[in-house]
């Protein structure tokens, strides 16, 4: 997987101008076909995909039983069932827990020798449109507004010839400035409302799926545990790592989910934190850096309930 081709910087302009693409290596495409296809995909997934046509596209997720992000879905709706583009590196637990789920469904499921192209630009071919800088449907946008983000991936044999090649340090920088989380970006704990991910891979209204019950305590009754922020570094030239530590002072309040140059912003990074993280500066590799909020602290609790537990404390019915 290339990272840049000599100047990343300048790749992320071309890019955004729509004259150059990147070739998501990291990623694999599957090809699921069967008359029920995208009705199957409904039921287990988090998003609302059983009335997509032919062409259309959308992104879901898959969640544990307790609701923490497994997989990413970027789901194109074909006449025969659905493409869904997945990370490469998740691809085959991903294949195995779909065809265990199969049961009496007449699915099949195999993996594409075809390639992933992400560009700004429309372009001939089977197409998943990226509809984080949209307005959500369906669900909720924790951040204050969405920031413009006009990704597109394309499902292609080879790469478009009118467009320049761009390495993925580009698209990373680009994606870090939107506040557009990753796969990448995920651990163990962590849940689509930390990333404001509620915004395109949730579907609030949608019936049963796995994890579902999760989904709705935390945005309805309580509060995600950490919350997404943007960081500027003060010196522009540094990289924030990934897993780097992130501190308030002398204490640790989060890590470093993904950093990157940016051609206008300089040295940007996704950092998730603690939710009671202090606004304000803070510090990364003994540098400051100025916070950003993408997904507040007072974030879920929608449902003006008292919790479960209070009624219990209380003795109130």
């Amino acid at each position: 997987m290339s990272s840049h081709f000599g100047n990343p910087l300048n790749e992320q302009r071309l890019l955004l101008e729509g004259k150059a693409y990147v070739e998501r290596q990291d990623e694999v495409v599957l090809e699921l076909t069967g008359p029920t296809t995208l009705a199957w995909l409904h039921s287990m997934t988090s998003q609302n995909l059983i009335n997509l046509k032919p062409g259309d596209s959308a992104e879901s997720l898959v969640l544990s039983p307790t609701g923490h992000i497994e997989h990413q879905l970027k789901v194109i709706a074909t006449d025969v069932g659905a493409l869904v583009i997945t990370a490469a590196a998740h691809s085959e637990a991903l294949v195995s827990w779909l065809s265990s789920m199969r049961f009496r469904h007449k699915i099949e499921i195999k993996v594409l020798d075809k390639r992933v192209f992400g560009c700004f630009k429309e372009l001939d071919g089977r197409c998943w449109i990226d509809r984080f800088g949209f307005d959500p449907v369906g669900s909720v946008r924790y951040a204050a507004e969405a920031k413009l983000f006009g990704y597109r991936e394309y499902v292609l044999d080879a790469a478009p010839t009118d467009l320049q090649p761009a390495g993925m340090l580009a698209y990373e920088a680009l994606r870090i400035a939107a506040g557009r989380p990753e796969i990448s970006d995920i651990d163990e704990r962590t849940l689509p409302h930390e990333l404001d991910w509620l915004a395109t891979g949730v579907h609030l209204s949608k019936g049963c799926y796995r994890g579902q019950e999760t989904v709705s305590k935390v945005h309805n009754l309580g509060h995600p545990p950490r919350r997404l922020i943007q960081l500027n570094l003060e010196v522009g030239d540094t990289l924030a790592a990934k897993g780097e530590s992130v501190y308030h002072r002398d204490r640790e309040v989060g890590k470093i989910l993904a950093g990157g140059l940016h051609f206008e912003d300089g040295s940007i990074a996704l950092a998730l934190v603690s939710r009671v993280t202090p606004f304000g500066d803070l510090t990364v590799a003994n540098l400051s850096a100025s916070q950003t909020v993408v997904v507040p602290p007072d974030a879920g609790k929608v449902a003006n309930l008292p919790r479960p537990s209070a009624f219990k404390l209380s003795g109130k019915k």
